[in-house]
């Protein structure tokens, strides 16, 4: 395959990507609308999946093709009216979506091309296409006042509109208006912009233009929930007529203003620009970056020793030269760092549709009846953290289907609605973004967690489990509550995996439960990977680098201040227990500093989603930014270390992962070190 084939390829799966992710949001928005979904939805649906077979076809996708051709024609009737909106329909409409995504997936994964029906789903589209509904021979105009001509001009998508809004009880109108030719193209577009805010414009026809002028009128059929004297507003220079004999009041809807109208329709209405950028690009650009903060770095490094040695006055005027430079280049690099960072940034609302498609088609397998709520779609994350996030959230998703949401008739027996709900909320907090995955279940029952732990010897029979101690064991490899295996669940893959992935991600998971109501799964994720702001800290002669991200506060205290409750360290801090950690102990490093009660340390506070832990040093250094650098397979498994760093001339650090380093000793550094030492 030549390097142009290899550049095709890569252009159709990420055009193919894009169209598929828009396609699984329109059809959420087709299956939320019932059975009178609005036409521009469908037509919408209908061009993606034509784009989609254009594309394939072009470049030789066979089955890609062939599917999206099935589906094209399926789609073809629909919106023509041979196809009723039936549950089988829509079943049938998100597995072709998932089988498309699958054949493009399997372009370079061959295998999960390999697990595409395509015969068995293209029998099905052909079945339910075949399948018109029956059609009375009442005359379906027989309540409007239309000339044969004008049911002559019709066509036959035009027709079909039409019966639909006779069908839906709208007002159907004829809005007659008159332009000059020198300009009638621009105001009948406008025209027809503003009445479809408030309706539907079904068929837009040449008139004779009475007034003699040189002018050109047109005709257009208009069907809306508005009557005559309110679209009258909207066309102050047209002529409005009610084309129904016996006028009816619009079934299940009161009278809107012109007003209000337009301005639902508008809220609806994307105006956002995309560029889609190559990730790989934006990856050596910012390699570029970091290299830059490194030599930005070392500039400053100089600048500190000519001003702290003894310097002639040519050295002075140096270095007040290389401070100029050195602030110009960090705020040009701040520029240029905030630039390619943003351009990096997508919105979390790319991986919602995977997730919709997930929900439903667990469900089904579940037979359960679920509302995903999908909040915080503009919500922005490095675009490599969004793709790694899918699987977690999924997984997560998948759990509260089949643990947490009860059957039907026990959430009816426990006064609640029999439709489950699972919520996803994704926000920023400060310089993390935290997604909340919510159910409305009934919560997380500890003595089944206590009963599959002691059945799993993970605990004794008799040993102390509280709450805490209930969240950290579901996260435990293997560990599961689910009495049968099933496709879903029980088969000890579970949380465990989310949280070791998470954690690749610098990230953190809680759970916040309330029996009989609901369990929530709180993720907190730094918004980049690339380059962090950091906290350089020294710790038995060695620095050492805190991400900003998980710093709550930093503060000065004495050896007497520290107590020893259970053999670990704690310090009271307002009316709180912080347990301490020591860095020197978590590494094993030696230290011969005073022990006294009046020596001196520094707590840099820090927090992993819930868990907050006192990181105790012995000087804080500096705050600057970081580009983190992996330090290889030998030391990626150490606990506490997220990578390194450079902050000088060939000068080294540990850049700490603040969530590992609570998990894996909390308050009990300590502890392990003595253990070590005796």
């Amino acid at each position: 395959m030549t390097k142009e084939d290899d550049r095709a390829r890569d252009e159709f799966t990420s055009e193919a990507e894009e169209l598929l992710e828009t396609l699984s949001r329109d059809l959420v928005e087709f299956e939320s609308q019932g059975r009178d979904v609005r036409p521009e939805v469908v037509n919408k649906i209908f061009r993606e999946v034509h784009s989609l077979k254009g594309l394939a076809g072009m470049l030789g996708f066979g089955e890609i093709s062939e599917l999206s051709h099935s589906l094209e024609d399926m789609l073809d009737r629909l919106r023509m009216g041979k196809i009723e909106i039936t549950k089988e329909l829509i079943d049938l409409l998100y597995d072709a979506v998932d089988s498309l995504n699958r054949l493009v997936i399997g372009i370079n994964d061959p295998a999960m091309g390999g697990l595409v029906d395509i015969t068995g789903l293209t029998r099905r589209i052909h079945q339910l296409a075949t399948n018109q509904p029956h059609r009375t021979n009442e005359d379906p105009f027989a309540d409007l006042t239309l000339d044969e001509q004008t049911k002559k001009s019709l066509t036959e998508y035009e027709e079909h509109r039409l019966l639909e809004n006779v069908r839906t009880r709208n007002h159907i109108l004829a809005v007659e208006v008159r332009f000059d030719f020198a300009d009638f193209d621009e105001r009948l577009r406008a025209l027809t912009e503003t009445l479809s805010k408030a309706g539907e414009v079904i068929s837009t026809l040449p008139a004779i233009d009475g007034s003699g002028g040189t002018g050109i009128a047109f005709r257009l059929l208009y069907g809306s929930m508005l009557g005559e004297e309110a679209v009258a507003l909207l066309v102050p220079a047209g002529q409005v007529l009610s084309l129904r004999k016996h006028e009816v009041p619009a079934a299940g809807a009161s009278e809107v203003t012109a007003a209000e109208a337009p301005e639902e329709d508008r809220s609806l209405r994307s105006i956002s620009q995309t560029v889609r950028v190559d990730i790989s690009k934006l990856d050596h650009v910012m390699n570029i970056v970091g290299e830059l903060i490194i030599e930005k770095t070392q500039l400053d490094s100089l600048t500190r020793s000519l001003h702290q040695g003894e310097a002639l006055q040519q050295a002075r005027v140096t270095a007040h030269e290389l401070t100029k430079i050195a602030r110009n280049l960090e705020r040009k690099l701040n520029e240029l760092q905030r630039s390619v960072i943003e351009t990096r940034m997508v919105p979390v609302g790319q991986i919602y549709s995977k997730l919709s498609r997930t929900v439903r088609k667990v469900a089904r397998e579940l037979n359960k009846e679920i509302e995903l709520v999908l909040r915080g779609e503009d919500t922005e994350l490095d675009k490599v953290m969004v793709e790694e996030l899918t699987d977690p959230l999924m997984h997560i998703i998948r759990n509260a289907l089949d643990h947490g949401i009860e059957p039907a008739e026990e959430r009816v027996s426990q006064g609640k609605n029999p439709i489950g709900k699972v919520t996803l909320t994704a926000y920023q907090q400060g310089n993390s973004v935290v997604l909340d995955v919510t159910d409305d279940g009934r919560g997380i029952d500890l003595d089944v967690v206590r009963k599959a732990a002691v059945k799993r010897n993970l605990i004794a029979q008799h040993e102390p489990f509280d709450q805490r101690r209930a969240y950290e064991t579901l996260f435990t490899p293997g560990f599961s509550t689910a009495a049968v295996v099933t496709e879903i669940s029980g088969r000890g893959v579970g949380l465990d995996v989310v949280k070791r992935n998470l954690q690749e991600l610098k990230g953190s998971i809680d759970i916040l439960s309330v029996p009989g109501e609901g369990t929530t799964f709180r993720i907190m994720l730094p918004i980049t990977l690339a380059i962090i702001q950091a906290l350089i800290v020294r710790a038995a002669g060695e620095q050492f680098a805190i991400p900003l991200t998980s710093v709550e506060e930093s503060l000065r205290i004495y050896s007497r201040d520290i107590r020893t409750v259970e053999r670990r360290e704690v310090f009271t801090l307002r009316d709180f227990t912080l347990p301490l950690l020591r860095l020197s102990d978590a590494f094993h490093l030696d230290s011969d500093r005073d022990e006294s009660p009046d020596a001196k340390w520094f707590v840099v506070v820090t927090r992993s989603g819930e868990k907050v832990a006192g990181i105790l040093v012995d000087a804080l250094v500096r705050q600057q930014e970081v580009v983190i650098k992996s330090i290889g397979e030998r030391l990626k498994t150490i606990p506490g270390i997220a990578g390194a760093t450079e902050v000088g001339e060939g000068e080294i650090v540990l850049v700490i992962d603040v969530g590992t380093l609570i998990e894996q000793f909390g308050g009990k550094a300590r502890e392990a070190r003595a253990g070590v030492l005796v």
